[in-house]
């Protein structure tokens, strides 16, 4: 495993809908997230996981961390978020080695765009 294979990437996400989300809802879709980009490095090379993290806050007082170490295991989550909400802001940070940040990147989008749609339709 090679030091230049490794992969950092951050992407910050506001989610916005004209609907109030539930806190359940929310944590389902972003385990699906978490699940799908999981297989995606799994099937797609990836050497080593330093982690996928996922930290959500509606306003700043409350959150919600879904974390993965190993793409074999579930994801865990920490913390609460209010009952209902109709905005609020996560940031993805991923560490990986062996897939290519050209192809995350891609992947990634692609499952924020999904989402993004999924809680703008009202």
């Amino acid at each position: 495993m090679s030091e230049t294979n490794s992969v950092t990437l951050t992407k910050k996400i506001i989610l916005t809908s004209p609907r109030p989300i539930d806190k359940e809802e929310f944590l389902k879709k972003i385990l699906e997230f978490a699940n799908k980009l999981m297989e995606f490095l799994d099937l797609n090379g990836c050497e080593r996981l330093g982690h996928i993290k996922f930290i959500s806050t509606t306003d700043g007082e409350d959150y919600l961390q879904v974390s993965v170490l190993d793409c074999k295991e579930k994801p865990t989550i920490k913390g609460a978020l209010r009952k209902t909400f109709t905005k609020i802001n996560t940031t993805l940070n991923i560490i990986e080695f062996g897939v290519d940040k050209e192809n995350i990147t891609k992947k990634i989008d692609e499952e924020i765009q999904n989402i993004e749609s999924y809680f703008n339709t009202g």
